[in-house]
């Protein structure tokens, strides 16, 4: 496709998606065209024909239900942008094509990417500078302690460690008691709750104590939905002029480094609407971009449906040049508070400035979004992150950056191997189906105890059960950690989900190669496939490895790879088809 001959104003994401759905351009010729939407060449109600999604399907591997899946969630994100002047079939189609085909792929970008970066009016460069939900995932793997995370995400225990910060009173309604309620309501008769585990202002309000108030009920309620009890907040008079119904937030992120230096890499401002007691941007609230060095707004407001307001749509407040008062301190408490948490080297601090002048910490978010960083000045920021997260990645995963492959730190190591929740039988049952026709023995590296393979082997083929340990008389026990291989030869091997357990991989991959002679399949998740950070400490591995180490390392020993096929349900479980070149 000749991006030379894109001369309608569209990206090139865009232009080459029309070219991919077989969209006919009319005649026009112009040398610097306006931008245009895909509906004002092909009108409003161009649908995708069941041959356009079957050609989508087989371009993307992707089976009926992930596609129905993706495309709903896709037109969710569209239809909630009040940008557009129009809602068409067309746009929504043609930019859904954009979005799978280019955004997806290149940059990793989800919907609520595509549409808050507006990467449907840029070019393929323009789109590499923005952090996208890929480059966040990664920023989890590499940067922080899942353990930790999850602390954080625990208000009242964060609360404690970073008690120098909060500058108000709070109540844990799952740890304390009615009597100690009562004496903060007294105190606080009008209280700000929350639930301790909860995200983007959900369930969060205000709780005025009425006269005669039945308080036991109360408690009991809180205590039902694990509730955190604060003092409300009185924030600063300059901060209150934009809304004075919400606590207006900051939004800073900040990046511990290998030199265990705090850098302050971005600050975004939050604003609420009347007549709410949230700021969050996903919950109708505006922000925009603050200099994190001058604590200047730099930016217009944009809210989660892509508006963008010069001043507050409520006060008429204007945004850009306003000065955070105390910025200073702001400065100053968010490089504390990193320090005190070094086991997560990136997080996202939620600061206000009250009416005495303090920064104060509302929450701290292991898992800062990466939307408000970059939508409201429409600048990517990912410069920012790669230099960091290169070193992090040098220093931390050594291994995975030369060698493909890094060896984790997996302290219950069989519990994990022998309860892999994805080895399940319809997987195994899948790629025995996928035995050459000539396969007369096969090798199933990684049996577990249960040695399902074997019910799915074709009569005739003779089946090696091979494992770590000998459950029974016909396993043939290795400790492949110890380098051991069984010394017999087969046509085929099945090796499903086992080669993420085996600390010296590039030896265990070189075994099977010459225990193999006619066929390899392998069932396994490669590291780079899916950074899912969610997944992996659900199930974790001893070895993680990239798809590039694994096919290049086949090669070598003399296996090419002939396909892949993606498990609906775990798209980045991919079952790959080596057979051996005969030529070499």
């Amino acid at each position: 496709m000749d991006t030379e001959k894109n001369i309608y104003g569209l990206s090139e994401g865009v232009f080459k998606a029309c070219q991919f759905l077989g969209l006919k351009f009319p005649a026009k010729s112009s040398n610097t065209p306006p931008p245009y939407l895909p509906s004002d060449y092909f009108g409003d109600n161009f649908e995708l024909s069941d041959a356009i999604k079957e050609k989508l399907k087989t371009e993307l591997n992707w089976s009926d239900k992930r596609f129905a899946k993706v495309y709903k969630k896709f037109t969710g994100k569209f239809l909630a942008q009040k940008c557009f002047s129009k809602h068409t079939k067309t746009d929504l189609n043609v930019y859904f094509c954009d979005h799978v085909l280019f955004a997806a792929r290149q940059i990793g970008a989800v919907a609520k990417n595509y549409f808050h970066f507006a990467l449907y009016e840029k070019s393929f460069a323009e789109r590499s500078t923005f952090f996208t939900h890929k480059h966040y995932l990664l920023r989890q793997i590499i940067c922080n302690n899942h353990d930790i995370g999850l602390l954080l995400r625990n208000k009242a225990k964060a609360d404690k460690i970073l008690n120098e910060f909060i500058h108000r009173d709070y109540f844990d309604a799952c740890e304390g008691t009615f009597r100690e309620f009562k004496s903060f309501v007294e105190k606080h008769p009008r209280f700000f709750s929350k639930p301790v585990d909860g995200g983007s202002g959900r369930d969060a309000q205000i709780i005025q104590i009425e006269p005669n108030q039945n308080l036991r009920e109360l408690f009991n309620k809180l205590v039902a939905e694990k509730s955190l009890a604060e003092e409300v907040i009185v924030q600063h008079e300059k901060l209150a002029a934009f809304c004075p119904d919400t606590t207006n937030t900051l939004r800073i992120a900040t990046f511990f480094d290998i030199h265990n230096v705090v850098h302050i890499l971005t600050a975004s401002g939050r604003f609420g609407r009347m007549g709410t007691s949230w700021d969050n941007f996903t919950r109708g609230g505006c922000s925009v971009i603050v200099d994190p060095k001058t604590g200047i707004i730099t930016s217009d407001g944009m809210n989660n449906a892509h508006e963008f307001f010069r001043a507050h749509p409520d006060t008429g407040k204007i945004f850009k040049g306003f000065q955070y008062p105390c910025w200073d301190k702001v400065r100053v408490a968010v490089i504390k508070m990193a320090k005190l948490l070094p086991q997560v080297r990136h997080i996202g601090w939620d600061i206000t400035i009250n009416n005495k002048g303090e920064a104060v910490l509302v929450e701290a978010n292991e898992n800062a979004d990466v939307n408000i960083q970059q939508a409201p000045d429409d600048t990517g920021r990912l410069y920012l992150y790669e230099p960091l997260l290169d070193e992090m990645q040098n220093y931390k995963k050594e291994q995975m950056r030369l060698l493909g492959y890094r060896v984790n730190e997996l302290q219950d190591f069989k519990s994990a191997y022998n309860t892999n929740r994805l080895r399940k039988d319809s997987i195994l049952q899948f790629a025995t189906n996928k035995l050459i026709p000539e396969c007369k023995s096969l090798i199933d590296l990684g049996c577990r105890k249960n040695k399902s393979v074997k019910s799915f082997c074709p009569e005739a083929v003779k089946y090696y059960p091979v494992d770590f340990q000998k459950h029974d008389d016909e396993i043939i026990a290795c400790d492949f950690n110890e380098g051991e291989f069984p010394n017999i030869k087969a046509d085929a091997c099945l090796c499903a989900l086992t080669a993420e357990y085996v600390e010296l991989l590039p030896q265990f991959l070189n075994n099977m190669c010459n225990a193999t002679g006619k066929q390899i399949l392998m069932w396994c998740r490669p590291f780079d496939r899916e950074l899912n950070p969610k997944y992996r400490w659900e199930n974790p591995f001893l070895t993680d490895f990239t798809e590039e180490f694994l096919i290049k390392t086949m090669q070598e020993n003399h296996f090419e790879l002939n396909k892949q096929y993606p498990n609906d349900r775990y798209p980045s479980v991919i079952l790959y088809d080596f057979r051996k070149n005969l030529d070499k």
